[in-house]
């Protein structure tokens, strides 16, 4: 490793490290610090936003920086405009996209790009892969973001024992949880990086081997290994588990909580926002960092939705990105926000569910040619609970409904697939829905996307909304 390419990561680091110390003080703030703090943000960004920005200049040409900026008279933009745009709405010329993509074609490591910038690109689940960029301040934020999520959960520094941590998830630097991981690796803690890809067979053995306190991986990919754990194949005792980047289904959280004897922790973060959300020891939600990111809760039309109540969508707005500033961002994530405020005092709104994204809707058939749009939790509730089914996926399209299931060891095919339709025919009907072509198939195992960073998508849906 180049000495002058270790220094400056070890600097990026370090800074992250005072940062957190910023963001930890925060914790004491009242709603009313925190709103004044995010108005001040706001205005900065929206003005640097202008004064650098092409595209921005163009858009905000009437949006006055002299005084307070109203989120809510900006515009939105989605994920096709900021690509399409991306040139002119950086504000560093330097940074076109064409380059950054052979940037990234060629990463193997946490390489910078120009020296100062990392580019990440988003997984393509939603069908469409983003690009984004940090300078090395702002890097460093998303880094001290993540270790207040470490501190939160008990990470915290510990020497000479190190912490033992077996990160499971994506094998590219391109994408933001794997680039968190290479960032960090200074040999403060033992990290044990596994593939999300890989055979289930093959982590097993090299958890056994490794004995990792800290687990970090998909939800999917958890529930798994809490199954191997019950089974008597995998011999671990982790004391912190960590999900994120799915859906968690209450049946996962239970075969987490069983073989491990814990309460998992649930972050929630996009690379968009730059921001890793976690819920505290207490498990009463996830907190939403609100001095990185606004995240608007809003429903199908944009309009925002009562606390307590279901959002169709994210509207994301990074306060501290100001390289590509994303202000009023969409995001498909259909969020619960809470009415109440967390017993542990933190300021920060919680999450009480993070149900997926909005383009898992399935439109089914209904009463008199009218749509019924069946969400995702539906499918969960119906599928997951039956304890013959280790892990599942739905596909729906013009054909009707696909079901593949992998079955708990010693558990017979007889009688499950008839279950599993019953199941979710009942729900269906009573959404209203009419059940379409049912098809259950039975394999050994779900394989893996390495394309879409090893993320098991659960429920997708092929068939779109009358009128999208």
């Amino acid at each position: 490793m180049r000495l002058g390419y270790a220094l400056k990561r070890f600097r990026d680091v370090a800074r992250a490290g005072l940062m957190l110390k910023k963001l930890n003080a925060r914790d004491g703030w009242t709603r009313e610090e925190l709103a004044e703090f995010q108005s001040r943000r706001l205005l900065s960004l929206v003005a640097h936003a202008k004064e650098r920005s092409p595209f921005y200049r163009e858009l905000y040409r009437n949006v006055k920086t002299d005084g307070p900026v109203k989120l809510e008279d900006l515009p939105i933009m989605d994920k096709a405009t900021v690509m399409d745009n991306f040139d002119q709405l950086v504000t560093d010329p330097r940074l076109k996209l064409t380059e950054l993509h052979t940037h990234l074609g060629q990463l193997t490591r946490d390489e910078y790009y120009l020296g100062e910038y990392r580019v990440l690109t988003t997984s393509g689940s939603s069908g469409l892969k983003g690009v984004f960029v940090f300078n090395r301040r702002e890097w460093s934020t998303v880094l001290a973001g993540s270790f207040r999520a470490g501190f939160m959960m008990g990470i915290t520094s510990r020497f000479p024992s190190r912490w033992k941590i077996t990160w499971i998830g994506a094998d590219s630097p391109m994408h933001v949880s794997q680039r968190m991981a290479e960032s960090t690796d200074l040999g403060h803690t033992k990290v044990q990086r596994l593939n999300a890809t890989s055979r289930i067979s093959d982590l097993v053995d090299a958890l056994n081997a490794f004995q990792p306190e800290v687990l970090l991986t998909y939800p999917s990919i958890a529930s798994l290994l809490a199954i191997e754990q019950m089974e008597g194949r995998l011999s671990i005792h982790p004391q912190v588990v960590e999900t994120g980047a799915e859906v968690r289904t209450t049946e996962m959280t239970q075969n987490i909580r069983e073989a491990w004897g814990i309460t998992p922790f649930n972050l929630y973060g996009t690379t968009e926002a730059g921001a890793f959300n976690v819920d505290c020891a207490l498990h009463r939600g996830i907190h939403l960092f609100e001095d990185l990111w606004i995240a608007e809760v809003v429903d199908a039309q944009n309009r925002p939705v009562p606390d307590g109540s279901r959002g169709h969508k994210v509207l994301a707005t990074n306060l501290f990105n100001y390289t590509q500033p994303l202000i009023r961002y969409e995001v498909g994530d259909m969020l619960t926000v809470s009415p109440d405020p967390c017993s542990c005092g933190r300021p920060f709104q919680l999450v009480e569910e993070v149900l997926g994204r909005s383009d898992d809707i399935a439109y089914l058939p209904g009463p008199g040619g009218r749509e019924v749009p069946v969400h995702p939790i539906h499918f969960h509730d119906a599928l997951g609970a039956l304890p013959e089914v280790k892990e599942y996926r739905v596909l729906h399209d013009d054909h009707g409904i696909a079901v593949t299931v992998v079955l708990r060891a010693q558990t017979s095919e007889e009688g499950v697939a008839d279950k599993l339709t019953a199941n979710l025919s009942m729900r269906l009907a009573s959404l209203g829905a009419e059940c379409p072509a049912m098809h259950v198939c039975f394999v050994d195992r779900i394989d893996r996307d390495a394309s879409t960073m090893g993320k098991l998508k659960l429920v997708t849906s092929h068939v779109k909304a009358l009128g999208v």
